[in-house]
């Protein structure tokens, strides 16, 4: 299985968006991890993955303590792609999630 690092210790905030050229027009997987906060305690947070404008997953953490970074449980999102150029876009999960240049963000495809 061969990989891409897509986004590399990218940091925040969010949004953040990175185009690349998709190697392979078969079965893949993104793998995405980062953290971020709240500043309201006990809130679910986390960081949503958009391919080409299309939310296709997350990853997320509940949030106990306000204003302390959490990083998100690492999420696996299997993906088809085709093979040419896509956008690829982090966004907030919801509006309970910030992001500063504190938070770093990782992108990596495994196809």
């Amino acid at each position: 299985m061969a990989t891409l690092s897509i986004l590399n210790q990218a940091k925040g905030p969010l949004p953040i968006s990175a185009n690349f050229s998709a190697p392979s027009d078969g079965p893949a997987c993104f793998v995405l991890s980062g953290s971020v906060w709240s500043g309201t305690a006990n809130q679910t947070i986390g960081v949503t993955l958009e391919l080409d404008g299309k939310a296709i997953g997350s990853a997320v953490i509940f949030s106990n303590a306000a204003s302390t970074h959490r990083a998100v449980v690492p999420s696996f999102i299997p993906v088809t792609l085709t093979f040419g150029s896509h956008k690829l876009t982090l966004v907030p999960l919801n509006a309970a999630t910030t992001s500063d240049a504190n938070d770093p963000f990782d992108v990596v495809l495994l196809y």
